[in-house]
Parts: structure tokens; sequence; C-alpha cells
């Protein structure tokens, strides 16, 4: 078996940290554990090439936000928001919003990408947690919880983006180009 191209950063402690939706810089500033959203227990698991992943981005992000942010989905539970949002009368996009709990203050939603891995790689895994939206502008304050009744598995994949990195992981890792469609 060999070994997962992100192994090394993966060891690193603060990605767990991220992973359960951790503001690392508030903490390490000021001492204190604030956060929101983010995956309830995270736990590691290993990705297998030959897989397709997916997440849901922002035309307003930066290109290596849209490809290289750590989260992201197996098929199986990218399925059950698409699968969810026919059975119920919802856009993709609205689908996702709500079953992950992504506040408007956090990202459009108004793209897909999709990424064939041709590298193994590490990630943390687990359900979603409640989200805290802006207290202005569309969210209104709002507690975003993610769908109770159809749970989907997310994924934080470390390393992906590291601002400095010459060539970003996900160039390496995911099969090129990663596929990018915009959303209704």
């Amino acid at each position: 078996m060999s070994t997962p191209s992100n192994a090394e950063i993966f060891k690193q402690p603060h990605w767990r940290v991220i992973a359960a939706g951790f503001d690392t810089e508030r903490w390490f500033n000021d001492g204190q554990a604030a956060g929101t959203g983010g995956i309830a227990n995270p736990q590691p698991t290993r990705l297998p090439a030959g897989h397709y992943y997916y997440r849901f981005a922002s035309s307003a992000s930066s290109r290596h936000a849209q490809r290289g942010s750590g989260w992201w989905l197996d098929f199986e539970n990218f399925s059950l928001i698409r699968r969810f949002a026919g059975e119920h009368g919802y856009t993709l996009r609205e689908a996702a919003r709500l079953m992950l709990a992504l506040p408007y203050a956090w990202t459009r939603v108004d793209l897909q990408v999709r990424a064939l891995l041709r590298e193994p790689i590490r990630a943390y895994t687990g359900l979603g947690k409640p989200a805290q939206g802006a207290d202005k502008g569309p969210d209104r304050g709002t507690r975003w919880i993610p769908t109770q009744h159809v749970a989907v598995r997310q994924l934080y994949v470390p390393g992906l983006y590291l601002q400095g990195q010459d060539t970003p992981l996900y160039e390496s890792v995911f099969a090129q180009p990663i596929e990018v469609s915009a959303l209704a």
C-alpha cells in the first residue's frame, strides 16, 4: 500500500482542530476555542485513488480555494444530496446548503467541483456540525443545522492548498483538469 501524498501534513495536529470547525487563528491569538461548523468528532480515513470526489464552491472564491479547499464529499454522500434534491423539489445548490449547513456568508454554492483522485490521500470524516450564519445579510444570525434524517458524511482533506506552495497538492493528487461546473 502506497504512502498517502499528504501523510506528513496529516500528522500535524492542528488539521484535526480545523476539521472540527475551530478557527485556529483566533484560538492561537487569544486562547479561545471559537468555532462554527466543521465535523463532529472527526475520524481519520484514507481516500483511495481511482475514485471521484466532489465539493461545492463559490464563483467568488479564488481558483485555489475552489479546487484546493479541504472540504469534500465521496460519491455516495454527494449522491445522497443529489437524490434528496430530486425527491424534495430542491435544486442541488439548495440541497447542498441545507444538508451541509452552509451559511450564505460562507459561500455562494454556485459551483460543483468533481475530481478524480489519482494518488491516495488522508482525510478526516464525519457528520457535519451546526454552523452560525453572519448576524447581518441574508443569514440574519441563522443557526444552520445539517439535516438529521438524512446524514451526510463530510471529508476534510488537509494540505490540498497551502499558501506559498510552488505546486499545490491538489494539482498532483487529482487528475487534471479538475471539473468545475456552474449550478443553477
